[in-house]
């Protein structure tokens, strides 16, 4: 019987003063901001001028606006994987993305690679590829900066054909969440 008296003495003792009064308020303070990772002012066309007889043409620097206010991966991709010539003519095209040599025209170049600098990395269309996108550094932290891209040919070993070369190319940003 000691026993039973000495522990609830003890449960007596252990209970808080404040045990029988109504809890403190709490308050629970949240905001939210979006996502946002955007390239902004950049230049719908790159002109390279007049190329010379193997390629070479004026480089063009195009200043942008990066913004991404988390983590993000950006990557370049090519949709022919070079400055190819537009032409209908089956014989001006071509041999593969790695032979520009013109199908039908040998001795003729019908495609030109070109590289693209960035702050975030450099690529050329030899390692683009068509639809195989370039890592440009792996993961980048949050950035907001104007920087500059400039692009630039990579000459042929042999001459072009006369015509217009053209390809598009894509920068992709994509945000990863802390």
């Amino acid at each position: 019987m000691k026993k039973f008296v000495i522990l609830a003495a003890m449960a007596a003792v252990s209970t808080p003063a404040m045990a029988a009064t109504a809890q403190d308020p709490v308050v629970v303070f949240e905001g939210k901001r979006a996502q946002v990772c955007e390239v902004r002012n950049f230049q719908n066309t790159v002109n390279f001028g007049t190329l010379d007889n193997v390629g070479n043409g004026a480089a063009v620097s195009d200043t942008i606006n990066l913004f991404c206010n988390v983590r993000f991966t950006a990557t370049i991709e090519s949709d022919n994987g070079f400055l190819k010539l537009d032409s209908l003519v089956a014989a001006a095209l071509p041999t593969s993305q790695s032979n520009h040599t013109a199908q039908g025209y040998s001795g003729f170049s019908s495609a030109l690679d070109y590289q693209v600098q960035t702050v975030l990395g450099n690529a050329d269309t030899s390692l683009i590829g068509a639809d195989v996108p370039v890592n440009l550094g792996g993961m980048q932290n949050p950035i907001n900066t104007s920087t500059t891209i400039t692009y630039d040919t990579l000459p042929e070993s042999q001459p072009l054909l006369g015509g217009t070369y053209e390809d598009t190319l894509t920068l992709n940003v994509t945000p990863i969440a802390f």
